[in-house]
C-alpha cells in the first residue's frame, strides 16, 4: 500500500522538502509515510526513545492523546474521519503543544489524498505546521487590549469578561461572588493642584496595592478616570466587606514621592453581592455602586456594604 501510494521515491523527497510536519495516511487512517521534518521533531520530543510511527493508527493516536492538545483531540478525529470518508475537501485546527521549555502552537490540516484520474479518496494528507510566532503576536495583542496602558491592570474590558466566566459559575455551582466599586477621593484635587502626571502616579500606586492586597483569584480593574472595580470569587458580602476594608486602609496609608512632594489619597468603597434571581454581574455592580455613592455621602473614606440580598439600602462597614 505504501508503495503504491508514493511511487518510487520522489514523493518522498518532495514531502521530506517541506518545513510542515507531514504524515500521509491510508483510507483506515494508518501511517504509512512521514518526512523528515516529522522525524526529527519525534526524536527531539521522545526523550531519547526511537519512535516509528509507520503502521500505527492515526485515529488510535487521537483517541490516546493527553496534554494540553488532548483538549482539541476529539474534533480533530471528527475531521480527520470526515475527509477519510470524503465527506469534507479539507480540515483544520489550532492546537497547542508546548515543551518543557517553550510555548509551541501548531495548525493541522488534513486533507484527502487521491490519484489525478480518480474521483476516490485512498487515504489524507495530514500537515502540523508551527505557528508558535503568529500565536504570541495574537496573545499580546490580545494582552494589550485587556489591559490598562497607565496602570498595568486588567481594563474593563477584561473586567467584563472575567466577571461573565464567574457569573456563569454562580448560576452553575451556587457559589457567592462579591463585587467592590472603588471611587479615589477628591482626585480632580490631585490633578489640579499637583498636576496629571503626578495624578497618574497615584493611580498607579493604588493599583499596585490592590495587587499585593488582595487575592490572585481576584479581579481588580480600571473602569474609567479614578474608578476602580474588583471582583472577589468565592467571596460573600461579610467576606467582601473584610476585603474592602483592609484595602481601604493599605490606600490611606499610602505615601506617594512625586518630585519634592509626598502626596497621599483615600478611598470610598462600595460592596455588592450577587444574589438569587440576578441576571447579570451588573445586577451587583448596581448595588455596589449605590453602596459607593452612600460611602461619599458618609464623609468619604469609608465602606458601605450591601449587607445581603433581602435589602436595598446599604449599611456601614
Amino acid at each position: 500500500m505504501r508503495d503504491a501510494m508514493l511511487d518510487g521515491g520522489f514523493a518522498v523527497a518532495v514531502i521530506d522538502a517541506l518545513t510542515s510536519h507531514i504524515c500521509v495516511v491510508d483510507r483506515d487512517g494508518v501511517i504509512v509515510a512521514v518526512n523528515q521534518t516529522w522525524k526529527d521533531f519525534t526524536a527531539a520530543n521522545s526523550n531519547g526513545k526511537t519512535i516509528d510511527h509507520i503502521g500505527v493508527s492515526y485515529l488510535d493516536v487521537c483517541r490516546s492523546s493527553t496534554g494540553l492538545a488532548a483538549l482539541e483531540a476529539p474534533e480533530f478525529l471528527k475531521g480527520l474521519r470526515a475527509v477519510l470518508r470524503g465527506d469534507d475537501e479539507l480540515f483544520q485546527i489550532e492546537y497547542p503543544c508546548h515543551s518543557p521549555t517553550e510555548l509551541r502552537w501548531f495548525l493541522a490540516r488534513v486533507s484527502p489524498l487521491r490519484r489525478r484520474d480518480s474521483p476516490v479518496t485512498e487515504g489524507a494528507v495530514v500537515s502540523h505546521m508551527n505557528i508558535t510566532d503568529r500565536k504570541l503576536v495574537e496573545l499580546d495583542v490580545a494582552r494589550l487590549a485587556a489591559t490598562d496602558a497607565l496602570t498595568g491592570i486588567p481594563n474593563r474590558r477584561f473586567f467584563d469578561e472575567f466577571s461573565a466566566i464567574e457569573f456563569s459559575r454562580v448560576q452553575r455551582f451556587g457559589e457567592p461572588l462579591s463585587v467592590l466599586m472603588i471611587d479615589l477621593d477628591h482626585f480632580k484635587v490631585i490633578n489640579d493642584e499637583n498636576g496629571h502626571p503626578a495624578g497618574d502616579e497615584v493611580l498607579r500606586k493604588v493599583a499596585m496595592v490592590g495587587f499585593h492586597v488582595l487575592r490572585a483569584c481576584d479581579a481588580l480593574a480600571r473602569i474609567g478616570g479614578e474608578e476602580f472595580v474588583c471582583l472577589l470569587p468565592g467571596t460573600d458580602a461579610a467576606g467582601a466587606r473584610v476585603a474592602a476594608e483592609k484595602l481601604r486602609l493599605e490606600i490611606e496609608q499610602l505615601s506617594i514621592k512625586v518630585g519634592q512632594d509626598t502626596l497621599s489619597v483615600t478611598a470610598s468603597i462600595g460592596v455588592g453581592a450577587v444574589c438569587p434571581g440576578d441576571t447579570s454581574i451588573s445586577d451587583a455592580m448596581r448595588r455596589a455602586d449605590e453602596a459607593l455613592y452612600l460611602a461619599k455621602s458618609a464623609g468619604r473614606n469609608c465602606v458601605r456594604v450591601q449587607p445581603d440580598c433581602t435589602t436595598e439600602h446599604p449599611s456601614p462597614a
